[in-house]
């Protein structure tokens, strides 16, 4: 089985299976992130994850988990963003619903 050291921000080094390691690819173009449990404390960690780190998890038989971008993130281009007008239609339409 192999292992790789990571770190964890309360920790430190940490040393974890490939098995507990997970690679997320945002689909904002934001890159390819790793997250794992800390076997130490427990708290979750992520950390953006290198080229070579994916070439390695890649190699390795582990592919990244593919976000899609929100739906909320995808807007028309031709729409003019909010104003301070918006949103005060928007709350009282929501405070009138009630």
């Amino acid at each position: 089985m192999l292992r790789v050291k990571s770190r964890c921000w309360r920790c430190g080094e940490v040393t974890l299976a490939l098995e507990e390691i997970m690679m997320v690819e945002h689909g904002d173009g934001d890159g390819v992130f790793y997250s794992f449990f800390c076997p130490t404390c427990g708290d979750v960690q992520a950390y953006a994850a290198d080229p070579r780190f994916v070439d390695f998890m890649r190699m390795n038989g582990f592919q990244p988990i593919f976000l899609p971008e929100p739906i909320e993130c995808k807007r028309e281009a031709a729409s003019p963003p909010l104003t301070w007008d918006d949103l005060l239609d928007l709350h009282l339409q929501l405070e009138g619903d009630s």
